[in-house]
């Protein structure tokens, strides 16, 4: 096929998965950000590749909880007064995608790309040699009680009736897979096929090495603006140069939104913030693979540089200042899940992940210009679709079939 020049925008996991399908597809190709490639939101995830991870973030009912979230300070879900008129565009549609007859739709529509996922991982990381950083060790969700268990049940539910691979653990079984969790956990929810990236960091960089091996470039800059010409841009403008181009992959993340309307697409993404700590680690670890405390709603990961502690999310403007006092109360219900997590804590974090209303992301071309393709809005699932997405954007620059209806992740549906 005729080689064409493409510029990447944005060297997160899904940014770098795109570059690296286009350049393997025999294009040239080049991946522009201000940051090294997996340093930014793409960093700090809990390391899943969650092939189950359907069920969306906007729930019936949710709306009523509004007030709760804002004045509890151990609301898995965060929110501030002070940010809310700012955010009423995308809370008026996050809360209109909660209705039921949205969720199954949304819920199909996530499946249909994550139940892909892993062997997308597998293929690419198999095509460049890289090993020894995802364990197929699934994902773990533990509850102290039936009643805090029959909160998920419309989410099992789901993952039921997309076929995938679950099972519900009695005490017992729990003990066998995760010993050293407390004595409290009575029921476990175990999703086996998932797989767990023991740094995300080195994923996406193994990745980076290979575009660069396949003749890709990276570009440390930051993207101002776009000459656009009758087939649309023709020169991505940053603030150190000028790259001509064929076509254009804007995978930015939270950040796309003002990016993708200069480019003809009127989305509507938020930041919703994440946070991690990292505990130290000495001697072996207390657990095999990440672990959700469902009744406290943080997971305890053990990553390859120390166990990491994530939380639940943060609708805020994306420049607020970071507020660790609910990331600290996760560390200390950790504490208490897994005795013997008495490490110190060297890293606290925060990231934003790119969250759209409906919880799907944005695939596809811009409706105004045919040479410009999206690919961000993955949420809380950005890894584990990463690869598959590349994919996908691989078969559009190609002008071949993506295998899946797009329409569902169109960038216009706002």
């Amino acid at each position: 096929m005729e080689q064409k020049k493409i510029v990447v925008i944005g060297a997160g996991v899904v940014g770098t998965c795109c570059a690296l399908e286009a350049v393997m597809r025999g294009h040239k190709v080049s991946l522009i950000d201000p940051r090294a490639p997996g340093t930014g939101t793409s960093f700090g995830n809990a390391g899943s590749i969650a092939i189950g991870s359907i069920w969306p973030s906007s729930t019936p009912g949710l709306w009523k909880q509004l007030p709760k979230m804002i004045i509890d300070p151990k609301s898995p879900v965060q929110t501030r007064w002070s940010t809310l008129p700012q955010m009423a565009p995308w809370l008026a549609r996050f809360f209109l995608s909660g209705r039921p007859s949205r969720i199954a739709d949304i819920s199909a529509a996530l499946a249909a790309l994550a139940q892909t996922a892993m062997p997308a991982h597998t293929d690419l990381m198999k095509q460049h040699g890289i090993g020894g950083i995802m364990e197929p060790v699934g994902w773990l969700k533990v509850y102290p009680n039936a009643a805090s268990f029959q909160k998920s049940a419309a989410e099992r539910a789901a993952m039921e009736a997309a076929g995938v691979n679950t099972e519900t653990l009695d005490e017992d079984e729990l003990r066998q897979l995760e010993p050293n969790l407390h004595r409290r956990f009575k029921i476990g929810f175990f999703q086996p096929d998932n797989g767990f990236v023991t740094s995300p960091l080195k994923l996406t960089e193994a990745y980076a090495e290979a575009f660069c091996r396949l003749g890709g470039a990276i570009f440390p800059e930051e993207v101002r603006d776009f000459t656009i010409g009758a087939d649309g841009p023709s020169q991505v403008i940053t603030d150190l140069g000028m790259h001509d181009c064929d076509m254009v992959v804007l995978a930015t993340g939270a950040k796309s939104q003002q990016l993708a309307r200069c480019l003809g697409a009127p989305v509507l993404v938020q930041a919703e913030r994440g946070y991690h700590a990292n505990i130290i680690r000495s001697g072996e670890s207390l657990l095999r693979r990440p672990t959700v405390i469902g009744d406290v709603g943080c997971v305890i990961a053990p990553m390859a540089d120390g166990y990491r502690i994530t939380t639940g999310s943060e609708l805020s403007t994306p420049d607020a200042p970071p507020d660790f006092r609910l990331l600290r109360r996760h560390v200390a219900r950790a504490r208490e899940a897994l005795p013997g997590l008495d490490g110190e804590v060297n890293r606290e974090w925060m990231g934003r992940r790119p969250a759209t209303p409906d919880s799907l992301p944005v695939i596809g071309r811009s409706p105004r210009h045919q040479n410009v393709l999206l690919a961000f809005g993955h949420g809380h699932i950005g890894l584990t679709l990463s690869a598959r997405t590349g994919q996908i954007i691989g078969d559009l620059i190609d002008g071949n079939s993506p295998g899946v209806d797009l329409s569902p992740y169109r960038p216009n549906r706002f």
